[in-house]
Parts: structure tokens; sequence; C-alpha cells
């Protein structure tokens, strides 16, 4: 939750509002002002101010440091009640305090939908005209570069005529963003908004393991060139002996396409060359090269050539995957005592279940059992199991999905993390339902062995587990056998009376 304004800081709130603002809009103001402050009824006092407020633009102008000043300790809550016309109001008004704060947070949220709503509205209106939007305008090109290119593109445009000599860093990092953004933008949505992801995070160790990864890279490889602007971004954040394989076969494209120029070449002539491209690629150095524009070549070397390179593109993902012992991360889990306990070993293949608590009171005594053991070997990592434990996703991404330099995706405690988290489940929906997918991605039977034993009335992620394994039998990009199929729909389909328990977080 944000904070509230301070004794202090209402007194000088109360006082600009008096100062600054018309005598019309001087009362709305102080009753957003306490709602604020009494976090009673802000919705209403928001639309309310602002319906008066933004009705004239010098009226606007006076009121957008007055709201600025009133959200400062709650950006978040700003971000939400904001309406886009009052943002493109404010801006030709000559203002642009409140649009910047409203638009970090929806591109730190990562709501390329509102940003992009703006950024038209934006274009539509005169706001575009004025100067004092230009600096809006140029970050807004640079955030939607990828994901929404003609959109950026057309901000960019009505930017440049108006942009002045202090602009011209913005200037350069829009400019350099839509290069990305080109590349990217013939991809379909989903692909745009992974590399958005991507390439705003370079110093994170990206993996490239899943199907839609390898795929990605198989679709990026096919649009890069030589010297092609924009390409150091997605260098940045790919792995350096796969861009230096495609950048050689692109260079033996090059080289075959500019062979196939001459009039009367065969289709021989075209094909016998990619046989060099394995010599080429087996280099271990990186050589020093020169980079040129692609020629034109013939329709039939273009598509062979692009099949070399594509193939050769989606070899490289493979030789990059880490081995299968990751696998290994569900280490042995046993409870002592009466002899009613469960050990599960998982392995690249096998899942080993001895002697299966039946009752839910001992399923229960055996998580707590194994909590406490798995807490005391992960001791280090404490901090980051309590937050993502109270956090949500947004703020807990980074760990959960292994991409962290803490716990990085390949490491044992990562994976020993997300056993954690399953044991001692998040108080978050979403970040339950989330690390009950991730697990499954990694160890598929492991986990499935374990969500069998967590599923009985009471269990405080009973219900996303089943979520899980329903979707996980519906997903056909898993390969699973008869008998996992089985298990998953059992635990999906389990006993009605566990839906409707209330949790009792264990």
């Amino acid at each position: 939750m944000g904070k509230t304004p301070a004794r202090e800081d209402a007194s000088r709130i109360t006082a600009m509002i008096a100062a600054d603002l018309p005598k019309e809009l001087q009362q709305s103001a102080r009753d957003l002002l306490l709602a604020v402050a009494g976090k009673v009824a802000v919705p209403e006092h928001f639309d309310a101010f602002c319906g008066q407020a933004f009705s004239k633009p010098e009226w606007a102008s006076a009121a957008s440091p007055v709201i600025a000043e009133i959200f400062e300790q709650d950006e978040d809550q700003l971000a939400e009640l904001a309406r886009i016309p009052d943002l493109v109001i404010e801006l030709g008004s000559g203002q642009a305090t409140v649009t910047c704060m409203v638009a970090s947070r929806w591109a730190a949220r990562g709501e390329t939908h509102r940003l992009s709503r703006l950024a038209e509205s934006i274009v539509a209106s005169h706001a575009s005209k004025n100067a004092c939007a230009v600096e809006v305008m140029l970050a807004l090109a640079a955030t939607l570069a990828v994901t929404r290119f003609s959109r950026a593109e057309q901000l960019y445009n009505a930017a440049l005529p108006l942009a002045g000599v202090e602009h011209q860093e913005a200037l350069a990092d829009a400019k350099h963003w839509l290069a990305a953004g080109r590349i990217a933008c013939s991809a379909p949505q989903e692909e745009r908004d992974f590399w958005d992801v991507r390439l705003r995070k370079p110093k994170v160790a990206w993996p490239w393991h899943s199907k839609d990864e390898r795929q990605a890279l198989h679709n990026l490889s096919e649009r890069l060139s030589p010297g092609l602007e924009g390409a150091d971004l997605f260098k940045a954040v790919l792995p350096a002996c796969w861009w230096d394989l495609v950048m050689k076969c692109a260079q033996q494209q090059e080289k075959i396409a500019t062979a196939a120029k001459p009039v009367g070449v065969t289709k021989a002539a075209v094909i016998a060359p990619p046989r060099a491209i394995p010599e080429a690629v087996s280099a271990p150095e990186r050589a020093a090269m020169e980079f040129h524009p692609h020629p034109q070549s013939s329709p039939y070397a273009r598509f062979v050539l692009g099949w070399v390179c594509g193939a050769l593109a989606m070899a490289i993902t493979v030789l990059l995957l880490p081995s299968e012992a990751i696998n290994r991360v569900l280490n042995t889990l046993r409870a002592n005592g009466d002899g009613k306990g469960s050990q599960i070993t998982a392995t690249t293949a096998t899942v080993e279940t001895q002697t299966i608590p039946k009752t839910p009171e001992e399923r229960a005594a055996w998580r707590k059992e194994n909590l406490q053991r798995m807490a005391a070997e992960m001791t280090q990592f404490a901090a980051l199991q309590a937050a993502a434990k109270a956090g949500n996703w947004h703020d807990n991404e980074l760990v959960l999905s292994g991409h962290s330099q803490e716990l990085p995706h390949d490491s044992t405690q990562y994976m020993k993390l997300l056993v954690w988290l399953h044991l001692d489940p998040p108080q978050n929906d979403e970040v339950r339902m989330r690390v009950s997918k991730l697990l499954l991605e990694r160890v598929k039977t492991g986990a499935i062995a374990l969500w069998e034993e967590l599923i009985y009335p009471g269990s405080a992620n009973a219900a996303e587990i089943r979520n899980a394994a329903q979707e996980a039998v519906e997903n056909q990009s898993f390969q699973w056998s008869a008998e996992d199929k089985g298990r998953l729909r059992a635990i999906a389909e389990s006993d009605k009376e566990a839906k409707a328990a209330p949790t009792s977080g264990q």
C-alpha cells in the first residue's frame, strides 16, 4: 500500500491549493486531499476534482502540480485513477507532470495497452503540437518501439519537428529502440512482448530452454543481418556463441547470394555453397568482420539459405540446453516417526513414492515436517522465500522465474525454492499458480508426485495445483505418458470437498 500524505505535507499542499488554484477548484482539491489521507472514497473525489480541473486548459495547468503533490506517495493509485483524456488535456495546457508519473507506472507494470492508447490519443490531438509534450512522446516511442512499433513510429515522427537541442539524447534513444522494434515488428504480438521484456533487462542471464524461447530465436535468426541497426540490443541479451554462428551464417548467405547474381546460374550452383557453412561455423574464435547490408538474390536462393540458417540457429539453441540433471531438484523428502511418511525422489525419468500418508491429517503432518527440514537447508535464502510468500508476482518475478544471480534457473537451490513454496505456499493467488506451473515445467513427473501429496482438504495451494494440473493436461506442448496424464487428471478432478474446504495455511 502507498503512504498517505504526512501532516506537514498535508499542510504544505493545503497552502499550495490556496495559493495556486482558482477558487472554483479549491474546495474540491481539499476534499480530494482529505480523501487520500483518510483512504475514503478516493475515486469519487478524484473524478469530481478532475471533472472540474480539466474542463479548461488554464485550470488543468494549475491543477497538474497539485495532483502530483497529493499522490506523490502513492503513484500506483494515481496510475489506476488517471483518465487518458485528462492526460492529453494536461499536455495541451503546457504541463506534463501527471502524465509522466502515470506513464512511468504503466511502463513499470508492463501495461502497454494503456500506453498505446495514450500514444494514440496524443497523436490524434493538438497536444502533439505542444513542445512540452515532446519529451513524453519520445519516451513513449522508446517504450512502445518493440511491442507497438507503428504507434511508436507515429509518436517519433510527430515529436521530431518540435525537438530542440535539449531533446537530442531522448531522440537518439527513441531512434535506437525503433530500430530494434523494426527487426521484430513482423513477429506475432506474443513474441514482440517476449523480446520487449528481455531487451529491457540486458544484465539478466536469460535462459533459452523452452520451446517458445527456441522458436523466438529461430524466427529472429531469419531477420538478422550483419550491421543491422538496432541489432546490438538483441546481441546484449543473446548467448554469444549463438550470435556468432548466426552472423557467420549471414555472411555465407551474402556470399552465396552475390555468387547467384550472374544470369544463367543453375540451381545446383545455388544449392552447393551451403556445404561450406559447417566449416565456417566450426571456427572457435570470433573473427573481426566488416558488416554490409544483404544484397538481393533469387527467390530460390533466399529460400534455401533461409532454411539452412534457420536450421543452424535451432541446432545451436539445442546445444545450449543444460543437462537434464537439473531435474534432480526434488531431493528426498522423508517423514520420520511412525512409518506413515513418504519419500519422493525425482530424477529424469522416475519418481519413487513409498508409504504415502493417506489422511488429510497425516499429509498435513508430513508437509509440516518436510517444511521444517527444507527451511533448515535453505536458511541463506529465507529472506527471498519470505518476500515471495508475502508479495505479489510483479515484485518477485525475477527470483521466481530463475533470472536472479542469487538463484539462477539451473541451480539446485532455485528448484528447492519452488518446492519450499509448495510446502509453504505464497499468500497471493497468482504467485501460487505460477509457482505450480514453474515446478511442472522443470521437473514434470517429479512435480506430479509432490502435487499428489498436497491436494488434501485444507491445503492452501490445492486449488492452484488442480488448476495447473488441468492446464497441463490440455497443453499440447507437453508430451505426457498415459500414466502421467491419468495422474494429472486425477489431481485436477480430485474430491469436490477439497475445493470447498477453507484453507488452513498448511
